[in-house]
């Protein structure tokens, strides 16, 4: 499911753009398969014997850019995507970024703490959405504080020119390692070269921390030249056999965010896959659920075991208000994973727990309690999941459980008062099973260092 996130206004400088952002709204759009496919970019790119984790994050941007805030998130913008002309090119910055995080560039440039409590505390009340068009409906609508907490508290970086010679080096030395071709790399500096000489609002703040991109491109093409004489083939992404291109993500991108209605205008009487895809999509995001289910029938006849078509229609079908199908249609998704991948699964098993929910069934009740504890443990500070956790344990009626699962979220939004209170609530219940006694005794814990 594609989510888009509204972020609040936030301040902060990027690491591979021309220009400073600033005070500027940012959406970040969480999708399974989009994620799959930048995730698998960055295995492909980074030799990561030390079990370094970075998560890929769509932020919803037509201005050439990716960029990290200090934690294990890299934030790569939609229009990097669309102007990206190879794989390899979008793997470049990719081990750039990750270049800043192992080298740990970001230590010494956070902003001062007084700017990170406010900021905090915005991102706290930042508004979020689930819809496609980006509407919040807080009757119906499952937030998700993913991506505002951790921007907010961990931005306003500027690199210095030696740090980002330094992410540079990184990156050649990770791309000759994995064997992926230089040529990407080599056409993003020239790009910037030619920019700079163009546009000189582009030069003034671009040299305030980054080196000339002919110094840049230089030490590229040294590099191509020594270590890469032969010919390297584009690598590829691919799951179940089924190859995922970077034409097919672009295409899906402009599916969920361009005018649906131009789509389909744009669609008529073309026969090409990218078209139908887009169609199909267009299609979703107006109510015309019926003729879209026709489109992806066709998909998913041809490509029987890609999970993502599975997901879709799950959507389609929660959005059509057909629970107990959409609830066959992500089992169906996370079943056809041939491999293990858990921040992908995670964003379909999210859809599986909110379509349970709707259905207010004991038993499938009773499932969103284990896929969300197991949710939880991979993701601890996903605030609503615990909030999620509360909800379908208070229908059961398990009030303890609900208790403790509020006071995990007032913890993680900063409300202590809150979260204490959630506590002494549940200390009163029966039957409190004792692993939330244990984390009710962490959280008052926790509380009590922080005063």
């Amino acid at each position: 499911m594609v989510v888009q996130i509204k972020l609040i206004q936030l301040i902060f400088f990027i690491f591979f753009s021309n220009h400073v952002y600033s005070a500027q709204k940012f959406q970040i759009i969480r999708d399974a398969e989009i994620e799959f496919f930048l995730h698998k970019l960055i295995e492909l790119t980074f030799d990561n014997k030390k079990n370094h984790n970075f998560y890929p994050r769509l932020v919803l941007n037509n201005q050439y850019n990716a960029f990290v805030t200090g934690s294990n998130k890299i934030y790569i913008n939609s229009g990097l995507i669309d102007k990206a002309n190879s794989l390899s090119e979008i793997q470049a910055i990719l081990a750039h970024e990750i270049g800043h995080l192992i080298l740990n560039h970001y230590s010494s440039r956070l902003i001062n703490t007084k700017s990170l409590n406010y900021y905090s505390k915005l991102a706290t009340i930042a508004g979020i959405a689930l819809s496609a068009e980006g509407k919040l409906d807080t009757n119906s609508a499952i937030g998700l504080m993913i991506g505002s907490s951790d921007i907010a508290k961990k931005s306003s970086l500027q690199f210095s020119r030696i740090q980002e010679h330094q992410a540079d080096k990184f990156a050649l030395d990770q791309m000759i390692k994995r064997k992926i071709s230089l040529t990407g790399f080599e056409f993003l500096l020239s790009n910037l070269k030619n920019q700079e000489i163009t546009n000189s609002y582009s030069i003034n703040n671009y040299y305030r921390s980054h080196p000339f991109s002919k110094n840049r491109l230089e030490q590229v093409k040294r590099y191509k030249s020594q270590y890469q004489n032969s010919s390297v083939v584009e690598q590829r992404v691919s799951i179940n056999k089924n190859i995922i291109s970077l034409k097919y993500i672009k295409n899906k991108i402009k599916a969920f965010t361009v005018d649906p209605y131009k789509i389909i205008k744009l669609s008529k009487n073309k026969n090409d896959f990218l078209s139908d895809y887009a169609l199909l999509i267009a299609l979703y995001r107006i109510g015309k659920y019926d003729s879209a289910k026709k489109k992806l029938a066709m998909f998913k006849i041809k490509y029987r075991d890609y999970p993502f078509l599975y997901e879709l229609k799950g959507d389609i079908h929660y959005k059509e208000g057909n629970f107990k199908n959409a609830i066959i249609e992500y089992v169906k998704a996370l079943n056809n994973f041939k491999e293990i991948f858990t921040p992908s699964t995670d964003l379909i098993k999210f859809s599986l727990v909110k379509t349970y929910l709707q259905t207010n069934n004991e038993i499938n009740l009773k499932k969103s309690i284990t896929i969300l504890e197991e949710l939880i443990l991979n993701n601890p500070e996903w605030s609503y999941l615990w909030r999620l956790l509360a909800k379908s344990s208070g229908k059961l009626n398990r009030k303890g459980l609900s208790y403790i699962a509020l006071a995990e979220e007032a913890l993680i939004k900063k409300n202590f008062i809150k979260a204490k209170k959630y506590v002494d609530l549940a200390n009163k219940q029966e039957f409190l099973p004792s692993s939330y006694k244990l984390r009710g005794s962490d959280i008052l814990a926790k509380i009590n260092a922080i005063k």
